[in-house]
């Protein structure tokens, strides 16, 4: 079986009886059929530290406990869908006039073409890809390490983990379909970017942020910066900016950004934005365009 059918099998077969999201400070849990109510417990400072370079799990007994805090009495056995940070995963969109028809051949190339761009051996990585339109090709990679100390806390606690994809990605399926924006999805220390043209994404970078007095400059810089190359590459610039993850200040940032950027921006209004957008991709009217979206970064765990 191919990667993009291990992908894709995902929405075609049952989904997992739960689903959880982590962030550096929390982890929220919801079973993905009815009723559908979202948990969550917090993760102390120094438990988890996600970062695409270095161990994140830092606290493995305070994180595993977390895991089994949220889970059902007598749910062991089950299959759970896992949503990422961000910063845990390398998530970018790589350029190709056409991809070889083998999957071997594939392989090859987009690993030939991520030795230059990532800091860790590719080789020993984990590594997921959708091709969106034949050409803008979707690409989520981090370290096997990594990924099997998140999974090891669920496999603790009698679960069957599935990495699924990343917050930033499964949100997209809150968003529309159609038109050109740009989604900031803020979380602890980090910003990921992710700019959506018609239904593909053509752009994703995380940026880590610095303890800023004024942490809205910052963002309104990085923001800034991807909408200047967006609209030098394209000569279009996106419509609306979507902001995730800011939480109290949600309101305030969107009015703000809204003038400093010259642009609409509209608040997801939701605390768990991966959690609620994988949820949403399963819904019936979902369909094909929501597993495009949420492909990359998929592993089908055992």
């Amino acid at each position: 079986m191919s990667a993009l059918d291990s992908i894709l099998g995902i929405f075609k077969d049952p989904p997992p009886e739960f689903v959880f999201e982590i962030a550096a400070d929390g982890i929220a849990m919801s079973r993905t059929r009815p009723p559908a109510s979202p948990q969550q417990v917090p993760l102390a400072p120094g438990v988890l530290e996600p970062s695409p370079v270095k161990e994140n799990v830092l606290s493995p007994a305070a994180f595993a406990d977390a895991v089994r805090r949220l889970l059902p009495a007598g749910k062991k056995g089950r299959r759970a869908a896992i949503i990422l940070p961000d910063h845990a995963v390398r998530v970018s969109v790589l350029d190709f006039d056409s991809l070889p028809e083998k999957e071997e051949e594939r392989r090859s190339l987009l690993n030939f073409r991520l030795r230059k761009s990532v800091p860790f051996d590719v080789d020993e990585a984990a590594l997921s890809y959708f091709p969106q339109d034949g050409k803008h090709v979707l690409v989520a990679l981090a370290p096997m390490e990594i990924v099997a100390h998140y999974e090891a806390a669920f496999r603790a606690a009698g679960l069957l983990p599935g990495l699924v994809t990343v917050s930033s990605l499964a949100l997209l399926d809150l968003l529309p379909d159609a038109g050109s924006y740009v989604v900031a999805r803020r979380a602890p220390g980090v910003l990921t970017v992710v700019a959506v043209n018609e239904g593909i994404v053509r752009i994703a970078r995380t940026l880590e942020l610095t303890e800023s007095a004024d942490p809205l400059e910052e963002i309104s810089a990085d923001i800034y910066s991807t909408l200047a190359f967006i609209e030098d590459q394209s000569g279009v610039r996106p419509a609306s900016l979507y902001l995730a993850g800011f939480g109290d200040d949600a309101a305030n940032a969107a009015t703000r950004l809204s003038v400093e950027l010259d642009l609409p921006a509209l608040p997801v209004d939701e605390e768990w934005p991966g959690l609620a957008g994988y949820l949403r991709s399963l819904a019936p009217a979902a369909g094909r365009a929501a597993a495009g979206k949420a492909a990359a970064g998929q592993k089908v765990a055992a």
